[in-house]
């Protein structure tokens, strides 16, 4: 955007003319002259950066020109007197200002805390527990043993520890990013960052193809209700799976899945599962990654696959520099690089790809989705400069999904060789394929609407950043029926350890994207006089169908995108009705084989849910009008007790040198009413969860230190289950001169206050023995009569102390 603003300011003595349509469409054509050279240097500034992650290189990334922008800005409107709307369309989005509205201050902050969070991402590491000298990094590494490892605590090792060494690091960045977008956003006249994402999909004329921000939720929100009983059956059959893999002690027949057993990091793509969850083993594997690395498939035959599949159609070839300038394999000279596969479009004919390409049909896909992108990149390419994007993000996205649909099928992989020339497509083959295709399409909707609905959130300031991770968690567990392995508190930012939060990426692109890819589909395989099921459809050689998608992607952002895809399925508004189709064969078949399972799921349930202790503290009942405030600082404080009682315990009673400390003891669910569970983790191995029988004794054993530590008793400070010791209530230290002035006045007094008391005492006596009294032991108290349940002063409506 920078790039725009400063040709403004160079070029506005050329926009004098009297006619304001001539005017701007003059100013326009110098602009689009001299913008491609300027953006072309800073896409290759970035791409230098994200193939060669170096300091030098983060520095000449962030350099843009900034001189005299502000004063440009001022001067620029939109005329209602330019009639034409192809002009009028430019210059509107010329005053799309983006971060450029911030100070210079604010707006070279923002850009070192993006770059920042970006490299703490591509350059994380997971170090293992016994020898920290040996760290893996995400991609190749970490990632496949989420891609393929079936052991529950090595699965558990690489999720938590990507987590506590990215995700934690980038926390307070989030903040600070969060906040500086929203000024842009604001700046801008949106009401936050997320209103001004859903902008991309806002269509203001014409008249018949308008659409509204407030739309788009609407409709996801629809769509979703739509999807959500086919996810709900396959979540079941998915689950019954993994608890036949993993046992009923870490898998729950009506609970979540745990976060760390769905295929990846981040168990946003449930692919890997495809291999503990296939239907009918006994048919021929789908999954043709064994038969590409018997056949001696390399990254460059995987691309030139996909290139020949698009030219089929009759689109177009890639260009000679995009086989010299692409980074298709991680390099092999210890350069750092950013890994996740992203498309290119720097200029001036210059496309590329960026992957750290695998020999697997996973990968083969995504070869495909990427050059999808490249392909409507080369469509738009006479569009004006400011044109050349697509309808709106989503379409991108879906362009190179509609390949993947096809290139997946058994007809397609048959003519590359890759299944057997004998292979028959029966019943139970299309049940084997549906499945795989819905384990990575459908698995990851809901993951995509509720990443994105709790961003949305956060910047409308609905969820504090006190109770980010608190809500993230609730919302994964009540949409998405995935719960966290280990609980984590506010220290974490479990959002940014996925790439495209950590690299501000609007994400519903990815779900707006599938429901578009399907209705494209649709069309695409009339076009191409396709017969029979929708899932069966492969639209290679069909010049038909690839002269129609052609048309759409010149259009790139000339046209509404409501149009633009009218123009192609006749709708312009999404439609979950075709993905519905596709998979209806698989619905059936799911319902039939989840007879008797429970469908959904309870979200009381985790995995460490058994090995947890609550703790309910009441500090206005311990201390009234002296109650300090719950906090960070006292919770750390709670955190550091625990570790110390823990560790004593090990040393004392099963005579272990252990050094627990704070980051062992881990906090989840947390209320304002100070209420929280906790668990115990071994040292640096927190898949290692301390048995909750051995914490209990901790406590117990360390019960009046902990009490003290917080000026509060076992009524107080209640661990919930853990029978009371009746350790005495705190009673704060009294100093010395009160002691003497105490022992003094007692001396004077003494003889005068014995005759009264001694007195006082035998009528009190002779009074009691009238009555019988003498011997009851009436009011005496059993101290576990409430069966550990201590903290009698905790109550439901009590008042609220702080928020954590």
């Amino acid at each position: 955007m920078l790039v725009h603003l400063w040709l403004l300011c160079g070029l506005s003595s050329v926009v004098t003319p009297q006619d304001v349509t001539q005017q701007a469409q003059m100013f326009l054509e110098e602009f689009n002259r001299r913008a491609e050279n300027i953006s072309y240097e800073n896409s290759l500034a970035s791409w230098n950066y994200n193939t060669n992650i170096t300091e030098e290189n983060a520095n000449k990334m962030v350099s843009a020109p900034s001189c005299g922008l502000y004063c440009c800005l001022r001067n620029l409107t939109l005329s209602d007197s330019i009639t034409d709307d192809l002009t009028k369309l430019q210059i509107q989005i010329l005053q799309e200002r983006g971060s450029s509205v911030l100070s210079p201050e604010k707006y070279n902050r923002l850009g070192t805390v993006l770059n920042t969070m970006s490299t703490i991402y591509s350059t994380g590491t997971v170090c293992k527990i016994n020898n920290p000298t040996e760290c893996l990094v995400l991609e190749p590494g970490l990632d496949a043993i989420m891609a393929e490892s079936t052991d529950y605590h090595e699965r558990l090792w690489a999720w938590e520890g990507w987590r506590a060494d990215v995700g934690r690091m980038m926390r307070p960045l989030y903040e600070e990013y969060v906040e500086l977008e929203n000024e842009v956003a604001r700046l801008n006249n949106y009401a936050d960052y997320g209103d001004y994402w859903r902008a991309n999909y806002e269509a203001k004329s014409p008249e018949d193809y308008k659409y509204s921000r407030d739309q788009l939720i609407e409709d996801v929100e629809k769509t979703f209700e739509q999807i959500k009983p086919l996810y709900e059956q396959l979540h079941a059959y998915v689950r019954h799976k993994l608890e036949q893999v993993y046992g009923s002690e870490h898998i729950s027949s009506t609970g979540c899945l745990p976060a760390h057993l769905l295929g990846d990091m981040w168990g946003r793509f449930w692919t890997n599962l495809y291999a503990l969850t296939v239907p009918y083993p006994a048919k021929p594997n789908i999954d043709v990654t064994s038969a590409m690395l018997e056949k001696n498939w390399d990254a460059i035959k995987i691309f030139k696959a996909a290139e020949a599949f698009f030219f089929s159609i009759g689109l177009d070839n890639m260009t000679e520099g995009f086989w010299e300038n692409s980074m298709l394999t991680e390099p092999t000279d210890n350069r750092k690089v950013v890994c996740h596969p992203t498309a290119w479009d720097l200029g001036k004919n210059d496309y590329r790809i960026k992957m750290c390409t695998k020999v697997t049909m996973d990968d083969f896909l995504t070869a495909h989705h990427e050059m999808g992108h490249i392909e409507y990149d080369m469509a738009y390419a006479g569009q004006p400069y400011l044109l050349r994007s697509g309808a709106n993000e989503g379409f991108h996205e879906a362009v190179g999904e509609i390949m993947s649909l096809s290139a997946a099928t058994p007809q397609h992989l048959k003519s590359l060789d890759l299944l057997e020339p004998t292979f028959q497509d029966d019943e139970e083959t299309e049940i084997n394929f549906l499945l795989k295709q819905a384990l990575t399409i459908v698995g990851t909707m809901p993951f995509t609407y509720m990443l994105e609905k709790w961003r949305w959130m956060v910047f409308r300031g609905e969820i504090t950043t006190q109770e980010w991770t608190k809500q993230w968690w609730e919302m994964k567990r009540d949409i998405v029926g995935v719960v966290e392995p280990v609980p984590h508190d506010e220290t974490y930012c479990d959002p940014a350890a996925l790439f495209h939060v950590a690299n501000d990426y609007s994400f519903i692109r990815y779900y707006t994207r599938t429901i578009y890819q399907f209705q494209f589909q649709e069309a695409l395989c009339k076009a191409a006089n396709h017969t029979g099921p929708l899932h069966k459809c492969d639209i290679t050689n069909s010049t038909a169908a690839g002269q129609k998608l052609r048309k759409l992607l010149e259009l790139g952002r000339s046209k509404p995108w409501t149009q633009a895809l009218e123009s192609v399925t006749g709708e312009k508004y999404m439609n979950a009705a075709p993905l519905l189709n596709y998979f209806q064969p698989l619905y059936e078949w799911l319902k039939k084989n989840n007879s008797g399972r429970f469908i959904g799921w309870k979200t009381d349930w985790a995995p460490y849910s058994s090995n947890a202790i609550k703790v309910r503290i009441s500090l206005k009942s311990a201390l009234g009008d002296q109650a300090y405030e719950w906090d960070e600082s006292e919770l750390f404080l709670f955190k550091s007790s625990v570790a110390y009682a823990v560790r004593k315990y090990f040393a004392e009673v099963k005579k272990q040198e252990v050094d627990f400390q704070i980051t062992d003891i881990h906090v989840g669910e947390q209320t304002q009413r100070i209420s929280f569970y906790i668990t115990v983790s071994m040292p640096g191995n927190i898949s290692d969860i301390v048995p909750k029988a051995d914490v209990e004794n901790a406590i117990r054993m360390s019960r009046g230190r902990i009490n003290e530590a917080f000026r509060l008793d076992d009524n107080t400070l209640e661990f919930v289950g853990i029978l009371p010791t009746l350790a005495a209530p705190y009673e704060p230290p009294v100093t010395i001169w009160l002691i003497v002035f105490g022992v003094v006045m007692s001396l004077v007094v003494i003889g005068v206050i014995v005759l009264i008391i001694t007195g006082q005492r035998d009528r009190k006596k002779r009074a009691r023995e009238s009555r019988g009294e003498v011997g009851s032991n009436s009011g005496e108290v059993n101290p576990y009569g409430e069966e550990g349940r201590s903290n009698l002063g905790f109550e439901p409506a009590e008042e609220t102390q702080t928020a954590f």
